[in-house]
């Protein structure tokens, strides 16, 4: 059974069967009693349940008063940077980011532009348990209007901090993925700003996902195959909100999305050394390029509020995590999609290298993924009992951030229950596949016998 799943940042769940209208409305009316009846900025993506589902928080929202400033089919990260220049509250974003078309999610984004702080969203949590709202009478209610000017100051904003000028004389041709979701619109907008040839690949926006929404090598197998007779110089396959990326280089290799955040960095901390900040299970790649720059590294939990709450108390330069996000705080306080393509653009336009050598520069390792069906109950229980299992640990450093993390000199394993599905996700990295797979298979075998 696909359950709901609650956070502090928001909700998600399989749309008619753990996600509701009813649960919508409650969970927007939680909000919206949190920033007691404010302005508050709406978007959604291009999902078949995200208009149901729209009108569910918009009428959260309105009885409690709130204005609500309607962005309609909208990227998460253009809303999360409206929230500064429109004075709100807050926002919701309504989107199923990179989960299967039969998700659904309500985000929740603070005043500061970022995925609600967990103390915000615990209040919002306790306003929703209790189903104690903030209620207007009907010479109160709330007020809709419709913004649709919002996007030309996003990408002039997003222009000061790239080299605009070097990216232009580089001519370059790119081809985007934004499988058919929020971003599918502004993509024109974008490659107008930035003056580069687009060659648009599921660009349609339409409830209908043409791939795989998690943005990984298997997703980009289309444009991978495409990309070397267009000539195009870079290749980006994103999420449907514009949240996460991965890239395939001119030669149609399509890399992993834990090489996005690294290539980003190596860029990033060339120019301005200082703190940057991940989650406990990105690849050691993205140490060894902060250590190249003389940069230092923080890991958080996983999940974009997590790694931005440590980015702010970090005062870091950079954020982001090995699911293909990067944030740039001096911009906005999002993991943004149109942020990475430009800072990608920028590394090659002012290098004057191809994107598959800036991608050679870089140190991989191999990584194994593996999953283990389990209630969340069971998984936090196995994960409890992995810790004591010394033949599992085989002399290695714990780190109980987030799950269990352990560490060997050649090699790292970390094991977590899934906050979208009924398993326990595991990651491996080493300096060989073999021993990547060693270890997984190991984690995996040892919570099949305790489960």
């Amino acid at each position: 059974m696909n359950r709901l799943r609650l956070a502090s940042f928001g909700m998600r769940g399989y749309v008619g069967e753990s996600l509701t209208p009813p649960l919508a409305i409650d969970f927007a009316s939680a909000f919206a009693t949190y920033v007691d009846g404010g302005r508050v900025l709406l978007g959604r993506d291009t999902r078949y349940s995200s208009p149901m589902l729209h009108s569910a928080v918009l009428s959260g929202l309105m009885s409690a008063g709130c204005e609500v400033l309607d962005f309609g089919v909208c990227p998460t990260p253009l809303l999360q940077y409206g929230v500064e220049p429109y004075q709100a509250a807050g926002a919701i974003s309504i989107s199923g980011a990179h989960n299967a078309m039969g998700w659904n999610g309500v985000t929740l984004i603070g005043s500061d532009g970022a995925f609600l702080e967990p103390v915000g969203g615990e209040t919002v949590l306790d306003c929703f348990h209790a189903r104690d709202f903030l209620k207007r009478d009907w010479r109160n209610m709330g007020a809709v209007r419709r913004v649709g000017d919002f996007a030309l100051p996003y990408f002039e904003a997003l222009a000061k901090h790239i080299n605009v000028d070097a990216v232009c004389r580089a001519d370059f041709t790119v081809l985007i993925d934004p499988v058919g979701g929020a971003g599918c619109s502004y993509l024109p907008l974008f490659a107008d700003r930035f003056r580069f040839r687009l060659v648009p690949i599921n660009a349609q926006p339409s409830g209908y996902l043409a791939r795989e929404p998690e943005p990984r090598p298997r997703s980009a197998l289309q444009m991978a195959s495409i990309i070397p007779h267009t000539g195009g110089d870079a290749g980006f396959v994103l999420s449907s909100d514009m949240s996460r990326m991965s890239v395939v280089t001119e030669t149609g290799e399509p890399t992993s999305e834990e090489y996005t955040l690294a290539l980003i960095a190596n860029h990033v901390l060339a120019k301005q050394s200082g703190t940057l900040v991940t989650n406990v299970c990105t690849s050691r790649t993205v140490d060894q390029v902060a250590h190249a720059h003389g940069a230092s590294v923080v890991r958080a939990r996983v999940g974009q509020a997590y790694v931005m709450s440590a980015l702010a108390d970090e005062q870091g330069v950079l954020g982001g995590e090995g699911s293909g996000s990067a944030a740039l705080p001096a911009f906005s306080q999002a993991f943004d999609g149109f942020l990475m393509m430009g800072l990608i653009l920028e590394a090659m336009a002012e290098s004057g290298r191809a994107l598959s050598d800036l991608l050679q520069d870089l140190p991989r390792y191999p990584i194994v993924k593996r999953n283990v069906s389990c209630g969340s109950r069971d998984g936090y229980r196995a994960i409890e009992s992995l810790r004591q299992h010394e033949e599992f640990l085989d002399g290695g450093t714990v780190d109980l951030t987030d799950g269990l993390r352990v560490d060997w000199p050649e090699s790292w394993v970390h094991v977590r229950t899934s906050q979208t599905q009924q398993m326990v996700r595991i990651i491996a990295e080493a300096t060989t596949r073999e021993e990547a797979e060693r270890r997984a298979d190991g984690a995996s075998r040892v919570l099949q016998q305790i489960l």
